[in-house]
């Protein structure tokens, strides 16, 4: 008898996230079309190619939307000049059904993220952003739309990892209470919750917008693992590691197969997800050319009046510098870069410190040979990070490097790119570094050290010494790494002396007009030997 009970409880679980328990869902009497993007990052000109597209389609079907999944208003002048506004006047124009959040929508901070999403005209859903004071999300967790007698859910997902690769205080009362988190622990019941609750709505297709990426590291929540632990979802239209997946089945809780696909990023091609009649799920990716007129003519007027002020010649380069390479990888973030030798130098010799440290997810865009102008220092730092200085002794300074070099020989955005010194990293040993529940660094642990032969350089001079563990050195950085434990809090054990120096572009900026004489030659051609990885 307890069997047979399991067993009809068991029955009855396994299709708690079905559609439609009871009967069948209702199908299109047209086909559903579905134009997607993700990890737009600012590329503007996409927007005029994204309309045209929608528009064919609407020859076709009635039932046309467009959807974003997230990261839209930073990676681009455009974004970063305006704090995301004229991204959001952009796509209010183009005219956005639903969007979900990347982690770069928080760049800005929250207060930002709210005006600007009062701002959008779409809906906005995300079921993890949650506010631990109500235990409940902060924006409605899906929209359902309506296409005849069909009714399709959009459920919005965003990484969990938001709260490292951005400033950790942004989440935090006055007090230093956590207010806001993206609910990474029971994230798959979580997310399961929100999908039944739109099937119980009615809800005939769900499709998620997800911003969590299909590379697997570190502690990351993947699109894999939400499909592979819950059930419901009929696809998964995803963002963040920038990814080309035309149409990949991957299996749920149930083993039935469920849709995953992303476009790659800054409008590298355009999706179209399409329900038939059938009901039957289906995708593209698409290369358009035509262009939308009334698109274009926005989006150059808004370039106009956003790059005009800065595009100044203030400098000439002899060499190239790279942060991001051809293939969307940064290798700013696991090993030693001129462009972070250059930013970091400036931080140093402007703010007249012993060293400085600058973490590589702080350093985005590359420096081309030839004119330089503001705009251009302005890709190189986009996020306005606030310049400062501080103390710490040169057993804070060893502490913090065991920390910065822990993801090697993988990539981290708390990579510390480094002036007035120089050490070596042994990657064959085992990080001693220990982080908190929210991945926020706390101590070194007892064994062996993976950071060795740390030297600090003499002021004045090319003459290194090796570190004093108990000298006290000042350090120049940003205060977000310092005051709002950024960067998984690496220097958060640095003394803060001088606050709001400047920001970093102007830092930037005055290094190279200044110190170099407006001439970036020689000694940024290369990697100078300050970190050594073996």
């Amino acid at each position: 008898m307890k069997k047979w009970l399991f067993s009809l409880l068991g029955l009855a679980a396994c299709f708690s996230g079905c559609k439609n328990i009871n009967n069948t869902p209702d199908l299109p009497k047209s086909p559903i079309v579905i134009v997607y993007e993700n990890d737009a990052h600012c590329a503007v000109d996409g927007y005029a190619r994204l309309v045209a597209l929608r528009e064919e389609q609407r020859q076709i079907t009635p039932y046309v939307s467009t959807v974003s999944c997230g990261d839209f208003i930073q990676g681009d002048l455009v974004g970063i000049a305006s704090q995301g506004e004229c991204i959001v006047d952009i796509m209010n124009h183009v005219g956005y059904d639903v969007i979900t959040f990347g982690n770069h929508e928080f760049d800005y901070g929250i207060k930002q993220l709210f005006h600007l999403m009062d701002k959008m005209n779409a809906s906005v859903v995300s079921a993890n952003f949650r506010d631990v004071r109500t235990n409940k999300s902060v924006f409605p967790s899906y929209k359902i739309i309506s296409y005849g007698d069909t009714d399709v859910a959009f459920i919005g997902f965003t990484t969990t990892t938001t709260p490292v690769n951005t400033s950790p205080n942004n989440y935090r009362d006055e007090e230093g209470n956590v207010i806001y988190d993206f609910s990474k622990v029971g994230f798959h019941e979580y997310a399961q919750s929100q999908i039944d609750a739109a099937r119980a709505e009615g809800a005939d297709f769900v499709i998620a917008l997800s911003h969590l990426g299909d590379a697997d590291n570190d502690d990351h929540l993947t699109s894999m693992s939400l499909i592979a632990n819950t059930k419901g979802l009929d696809a998964v239209l995803d963002g963040h590691s920038h990814s080309l997946i035309p149409c990949r089945m991957v299996p749920n809780c149930e083993g039935d197969s469920i849709l995953l696909t992303s476009t790659g990023q800054r409008f590298q091609n355009i999706g179209l997800l399409t329900i038939d009649t059938e009901g039957k799920i289906s995708c593209s990716l698409n290369k358009p050319q035509a262009i939308d007129e009334a698109t274009k003519v926005l989006v150059e007027g808004i370039k106009k009046n956003v790059v005009e002020p800065g595009a100044k010649v203030i400098a000439t380069s002899d060499v190239r510098l790279v942060a991001e390479d051809f293939f969307g990888n940064r290798p700013v973030r696991q090993q030693e870069m001129p462009i972070g030798n250059l930013c970091a130098d400036a931080f140093r010799q402007v703010l007249n410190t012993d060293v400085a440290m600058i973490n590589g997810g702080g350093i985005r865009g590359n420096l081309r040979r030839g004119e330089v102008t503001f705009n251009q220092l302005l890709s190189i730092f986009p996020f306005r990070n606030i310049a400062c200085t501080a103390t710490l002794t040169g057993q804070q300074l060893a502490d913090a490097l065991e920390c910065s070099v822990k993801s090697l020989p993988g990539s981290s955005g708390s990579f510390l790119q480094v002036s007035g010194l120089r050490f070596e990293v042994n990657t064959s040993i085992p990080s001693p570094a220990i982080f908190d529940e929210n991945n926020i660094f706390t101590h070194v642990g007892d064994g062996p050290r993976r950071v060795s032969n740390i030297y600090i350089k003499e002021k004045g001079s090319d003459n290194y010494r090796p570190i004093d563990p108990e000298r006290i050195y000042t350090l120049a950085s940003f205060n977000y790494l310092i005051k709002e434990l950024g960067g998984e809090g690496c220097l958060r054990y640095a003394t803060l002396q001088e606050d709001n120096l400047g920001k970093d572009v102007n830092i930037l900026a005055a290094y190279i007009e200044q110190n170099l004489k407006g001439h970036i030659g020689q000694p940024y051609e290369q990697a100078e030997g300050r970190i050594t990885i073996k």
